[in-house]
């Protein structure tokens, strides 16, 4: 069982905003509450379907699949259908056009040690941001290249960098990056986000820069607020 696995609500019912919901099942139901219908996850919105979206587990590897809901599913803005479409540490999901987010965790799990799928995944479209001239992120497999060498980066660098990349030309708030980061320091607390100081977040940015030479001018600071991947 992948105890550290589950969906942080970021957006949603209000007395539910900031609570985990742990993945413990191998198929977990995203939907709108009713009498006879009860969901694994479930919300109130009307513009949340009944059966909205589900999350299924094959091992240690997580899936979404929208279930022909009326108003959309999204993983970090990209639209999902009811292909699986693979989940990764960080992975904003959008419910609705946004009337519902949530965020997936698997820190901890041993998701965390391999990216690679098992089962058959439908074949991605080359996407132009995973290769900036000299730069090559892969997303699935965590892997960084700096004009054509491997480079390697230790858990929280890279967890920063895929969060910045993913949403690149979007500013990602102190916030967010305590608790997407560091999630860890939220356990046996009643605290909503980690102990994390602006310094610790500070020295982290300075590292990913380092060891991203040149291009780690790509991570821009936004004054009072947070960071952002520019492209």
């Amino acid at each position: 069982m992948d105890d550290g696995v589950y969906v942080l609500i970021k957006k949603g019912d209000p007395e539910q905003l900031q609570k985990r919901k742990f993945l413990h099942k191998d198929e977990s139901t995203i939907g709108r509450r009713g009498n006879q219908l009860k969901p694994d996850i479930e919300f109130s919105s009307p513009y949340v379907s009944r059966k909205h979206a589900v999350i299924r587990k094959f091992g240690h590897q997580y899936t979404i699949s929208d279930l022909a809901s009326k108003h959309g599913t999204e993983v970090n803005g990209v639209a999902v259908h009811q292909t699986p479409h693979p989940l990764f540490h960080g992975d904003v999901i959008s419910l609705a056009k946004g009337v519902v987010e949530l965020i997936f965790f698997a820190e901890g799990s041993e998701m965390d040690v391999t990216r690679e799928f098992s089962f058959p995944l439908p074949a991605a479209k080359a996407d132009p941001k995973t290769a900036v001239s000299g730069l090559v992120i892969n997303l699935e497999r965590r892997e960084i290249r700096l004009d054509g060498n491997r480079i390697y980066l230790t858990g929280k660098d890279m967890d920063l960098l895929m969060l910045l990349f993913q949403r690149a030309n979007q500013a990602v708030s102190y916030e967010e990056i305590m608790v997407l980061i560091w999630p860890e320091r939220l356990v046996g607390t009643d605290k909503n986000v980690p102990d994390v100081g602006r310094t610790e977040i500070n020295a982290l940015v300075y590292r990913l820069r380092k060891r991203l030479g040149r291009y780690g001018e790509k991570v821009t600071t936004i004054p009072r607020y947070g960071y952002m991947w520019e492209e």
